[in-house]
């Protein structure tokens, strides 16, 4: 064998050596690509799976703080001020209306005043003609007139009649100048063992007017 045929055949194996080592190479970096693919498929995956369990809960939150399914709006209207009030709050978080009325009627005109107030002097609890499912309810509106400086005494038979323990209580009244009169206070003491948030009172002769922006407005800040 000559020296040139020697040289071919080292020439010959260093290209076969060289081939093998570049497609090992080859090789690998392709597995290497794929394996960074799927880390990033499995990342964007991770991603997308949060981000929809993120939105489902925001979307069962929602639907939980607005659909109005645990709330009961609970008034007594006697001139009619509250119980457009009592609406208004309905129309804008739903909710379940519940009229309070007495089993016999009020009188009209003017003896409305001195029976009304014959009734709160002697402490009076007339009976409610109507009754509802509390324990249906997490949050419960209570509205009313304010009267002699007072909730209505049928307000006081509906604080005693149902156990609002654990609940959500949120007082709105009407007025003609004396703005809660305290009764929001009277109510956070009869119901220790619920929570009382803020309430609104308005004046009676004002639900003649659209109210609507301001009751939407305290209902904002109560988280409605």
């Amino acid at each position: 064998m000559n020296k040139k045929t020697i040289i071919g055949i080292i020439i010959a194996v260093i290209i076969v050596i060289a081939a093998i080592v570049g497609y090992m190479m080859l090789g690998n970096n392709e597995e290497t690509s794929t394996n960074r693919q799927g880390t990033v498929n499995n990342s964007n995956t991770q991603t997308e799976n949060t981000t929809t369990v993120e939105n489902q809960n925001k979307t069962e939150n929602t639907n939980t703080s607005s659909n109005g399914n645990n709330i009961l709006i609970a008034y007594f209207s006697e001139t009619g001020n509250t119980e457009k009030f009592a609406n208004i709050i309905q129309g804008q978080i739903g909710g379940d209306l519940f009229k309070i009325e007495p089993v016999n009627p009020y009188p009209q005109g003017e003896e409305l005043f001195d029976y009304t107030k014959e009734e709160q002097d002697n402490n009076v609890l007339p009976e409610i003609k109507e009754t509802v499912d509390i324990s249906k309810y997490d949050t419960v509106f209570i509205g009313y007139p304010i009267w002699w400086y007072e909730v209505p005494q049928i307000i006081k038979t509906f604080l005693n009649q149902y156990d609002l323990s654990g609940k959500t209580i949120i007082p709105f009244n009407t007025h003609e100048g004396s703005g809660d009169g305290g009764t929001y206070e009277y109510i956070e003491e009869q119901e220790p063992n619920a929570t009382i948030l803020e309430g609104l009172p308005i004046r009676g002769g004002n639900m003649e007017s659209d109210q609507t922006s301001i009751i939407s407005n305290w209902l904002n800040e109560l988280g409605f």
